[in-house]
């Protein structure tokens, strides 16, 4: 499994730690031989320069994302795609947007390889949807989003573009991660999170704390186990089963046509305003300031 580490900043991609090889010819080399890639897309408070928060040393080191992945298993080329996203969180968003170009040169890059796959944590679901209406169509396959922060109106124009209408979208969400949500659309309001739904045919979203998806999922032979947290980030990633759903969803080996028959019927649009235990209203229309214990943390 080759396994390429890039960061983009500003209009460059350059492979990380590297001062010399020029990321030109490691891409040349990939694709000398025919094969899926899958690019992998942190989200917020990472900083590849940043030895203490770095995504290539905590999150796409070979036994982190890419073992969980599973591509030692296939004939996989696995990119490791880092960006700054610390700092303010409307201005990681901005940069997102930003970076969106980049990825999108990357992706065309590895046109003569084969299919390109895209997986994306919280804010990296902004970056991935926003490089699509810089594609032409056909070259992305399938895009898992994990607990995203982006935008619907982003995502239903990035979908109505040619690269979009030809890709598949699986959307990995949880009330575990409702207050992000939240948080997400009173910090940078717009049209609403996708949380809420993106409503396009080749989207789907996927309720992991629905004891009927859980279900079905496991009928499939991808048995997650239940939430275990009322507030976690990375349940999409970190709660064990979800990754080898995510693998084979990217790869194809679960094609999204028999993940949608599986599923209960699509629900009305989730409401996301803030819980009663986090300080919502209660029925009885009263305040409640509940102490509900430190915030989950992802396990690397």
């Amino acid at each position: 499994m080759p396994l390429v580490h890039v960061n983009a900043s500003g209009q460059k991609i350059a492979l990380h730690g590297s001062a010399t090889e020029q990321l030109s010819d490691t891409i040349a080399q990939a694709c000398a031989t025919r094969g899926p890639t899958i690019i992998m897309v942190h989200g917020f408070k990472y900083a590849p320069y940043n030895p203490a928060h770095c995504p290539h040393r905590h999150l796409f080191h070979a036994k982190g994302w890419p073992a969980d992945l599973g591509m030692a298993q296939h004939d996989t080329l696995g990119i490791a795609f880092g960006w700054e996203a610390r700092g303010k969180l409307a201005t990681v968003y901005t940069t997102a947007l930003e970076q969106a170009q980049n990825l999108a040169r990357l992706v065309k890059s590895l046109r003569p390889r084969g299919p390109v796959h895209l997986i994306g944590h919280s804010l990296g679901a902004t970056l991935c949807l926003a490089a699509l209406p810089y594609l032409n169509k056909g070259d992305i396959g399938r895009i898992v989003l994990l607990s995203g922060a982006a935008h619907l109106g982003l995502a239903r124009h990035a979908l109505d573009t040619p690269a979009g209408r030809s890709s598949e979208v699986i959307h990995v969400t949880s009330r575990e991660n409702k207050l992000f949500d939240l948080g997400f659309e009173h910090l940078i309001p717009c049209t609403g999170s996708i949380a809420r739904g993106i409503a396009r045919p080749q989207a789907v979203q996927l309720h992991i704390d629905c004891a009927k998806t859980l279900d079905g999922l496991a009928d499939l032979g991808y048995p997650i186990a239940a939430p275990r947290r009322r507030i976690c980030h990375w349940s999409s990633y970190t709660r064990p089963g979800v990754m080898a759903l995510n693998a084979a969803l990217l790869t194809g080996r679960l094609p999204v046509s028999v993940l949608k028959c599986a599923l209960p019927a699509p629900a009305a649009p989730r409401n996301i305003k803030l819980p009663y235990f986090l300080g919502g209203k209660t029925r009885s229309n009263k305040q409640t300031n509940l102490n509900i214990g430190p915030i989950h943390d992802p396990a690397y």
